[in-house]
């Protein structure tokens, strides 16, 4: 029997279909491939995209049918891919991580976005101050240099935990977890 190369489309279809949650089995009925064919594609593009790489370890627990519906429900209003992402969430929360679900992340990266224009306008401010064309009071002045020494540092600061949360959290988890320690 040759072996055949799964094609480019119907390589994508699988992961797709993989990411979705079927298994390996349902996705190679799908696109008409072996079963180790499609094992093989989640254990190299599956897998290797979507793991944590946080060095840690599995955990499991039994959970009642009610406690698994609570489960399923955080998941889907939250948007967690997985059980694990709901419960590494869960785990955040009891420790007093604030979490935030994607429209949530996106909403604070428009806010970031806000926070750099405001602080082109303040750096604005401030060279039109320093070329003569405006002219601010002392404490004026202190005021607008305050607002530039400061905006980097937010916008900066916002900017890590929204491409944390994109990470899934772990760095930012870790240094929370460093301070409480502390």
């Amino acid at each position: 029997m040759t072996r055949q190369r799964l094609t480019p489309s119907k390589r994508d279809e699988a992961i797709r279909r993989l990411r979705a949650g079927g298994t390996a089995q349902t996705v190679a009925d799908a696109v008409g491939a072996s079963k180790d064919t499609i094992a093989k594609v989640r254990q190299h593009e599956v897998r290797s995209r979507d793991s944590a790489t946080t060095d840690g370890k599995p955990v499991s627990a039994r959970l009642t049918p009610a406690e698994i519906e609570q489960l399923e429900w955080l998941k889907a209003r939250f948007g967690f891919g997985s059980n694990s992402d709901a419960i590494r969430a869960l785990v955040r929360a009891a420790s007093g991580m604030l979490e935030f679900d994607p429209v949530t992340a996106e909403k604070l990266d428009e806010v970031r976005g806000d926070l750099r224009k405001i602080g082109v306008n303040v750096n604005q401010i401030a060279m039109a101050s320093n070329r003569g064309r405006i002219d601010l009071a002392r404490q004026e002045w202190q005021a607008v240099d305050e607002l530039r020494r400061a905006f980097p540092r937010v916008e900066g600061y916002l900017r890590a935990v929204v491409n944390e949360q994109r990470r899934r959290g772990t760095r930012l988890f870790q240094k929370f977890i460093e301070a409480g320690r502390g």
